[in-house]
């Protein structure tokens, strides 16, 4: 570390730190100082935006995230989330990899205290109530492919009905938390739009828990799963609900989709929609974060229109498939 360097991280763990104390003006001029000491140092620049951003001074907030990016074009502090949200950024059709995988290794100690504890979060129960009047029906052996598995909590909720699950995460150290549980048979550090050669091939469930909501075209992640899947197996995913066509950027920095958008994503990508229910996936700053889960089939058009799958291998539809019905 530069003597530059020293001074500015000094400055800016006080600039941190008053920030945390809602002293936003005196952060601002800390973290004025923490840049004039090292104008090179990208993470200076990230959090000057942020209380730039914070005591209302949007121009100077902008200028300050994009400074970051052109130290840090990996972006792994999501600079170009920040711009989106503040208006100065096109909407992509995916948060960057490099900041999600930052994000969960700095979360993954924290992560499931804070899900529970402080969010009420409750996704991969959700799923469970969704997926379990098909459990009799479902093809054996029942292989798992769980996606964005973080530390494994949809594991817990379901290890006990299922014959064997791999997961699959961006973030090693999440990754790690997993492993440590002993639930899974396999775990890969990888992308959910690229499958690597560690995931198997023919999976009778695919569960993804609270991770599609970090991308926002959904089509190259229920693609890559569908391959991965057998004809006439599931997939039970959530998502947050949105209003905006196909897809928009919540406050909260995740992705909100559109029903009409997923039926299409789902079409496309070779499954049925069995059923299409609302819930509430969690608390946020006191307020219900109102979700979407998703049941749906892995099918072959062309075969199903030739009634060429056995009746055995396709699970029955619920009397009430996509009625948009409502779990709490």
């Amino acid at each position: 570390m530069t003597k530059d360097r020293l001074s500015a991280s000094r400055r800016l763990d006080v600039a941190l730190a008053l920030v945390a104390q809602a002293d936003y003006s005196a952060a601002l001029e800390v973290a004025k100082a923490a840049v004039d000491a090292d104008n090179d140092w990208d993470e200076a620049h990230f959090a000057l935006g942020d209380i730039y951003e914070r005591v209302g001074e949007t121009g100077n907030a902008i200028n300050a995230f994009r400074h970051y990016l052109v130290l840090d074009p990996g972006d792994r502090m999501g600079a170009e989330v920040r711009l989106t949200l503040l208006g100065a950024a096109t909407l992509r059709d995916r948060l960057p990899p490099d900041y999600v995988r930052a994000l969960f290794d700095d979360y993954a100690p924290r992560f499931e205290s804070s899900l529970r504890d402080r969010l009420s979060y409750r996704g991969p129960e959700l799923l469970f109530e969704a997926i379990r009047p098909q459990l009799p029906h479902m093809l054996r052996p029942l292989d798992v492919l769980d996606l964005g598995c973080g530390t494994g909590l949809v594991a817990e909720v379901f290890a006990g009905y299922v014959d064997a699950m791999d997961g699959i995460d961006l973030s090693p150290r999440m990754i790690g938390r997993a492993r440590a549980k002993g639930l899974y048979r396999n775990l890969v550090a990888g992308d959910i739009t690229d499958m690597p050669d560690g995931i198997a091939a023919e999976y009778s469930l695919v569960i993804a828990a609270d991770v599609l909501n970090y991308l926002g075209d959904l089509a190259p992640a229920l693609r890559a799963a569908r391959a991965r899947m057998r004809t006439g197996a599931l997939m039970v995913f959530s998502l947050e609900h949105g209003d905006a066509f196909p897809f928009d950027l919540g406050p909260g920095q995740r992705f909100r989709h559109h029903q009409r958008a997923i039926g299409e994503w789902l079409t496309e990508c070779g499954f049925d929609l069995v059923s299409d229910t609302l819930g509430v996936l969690r608390q946020e700053k006191g307020n219900p974060v109102e979700g979407r889960i998703i049941l749906a089939r892995a099918c072959n058009a062309v075969n199903i229109l030739a009634g060429d799958i056995p009746n055995d291998l396709i699970p029955p539809m619920d009397q009430g498939s996509a009625s948009g019905s409502t779990v709490h």
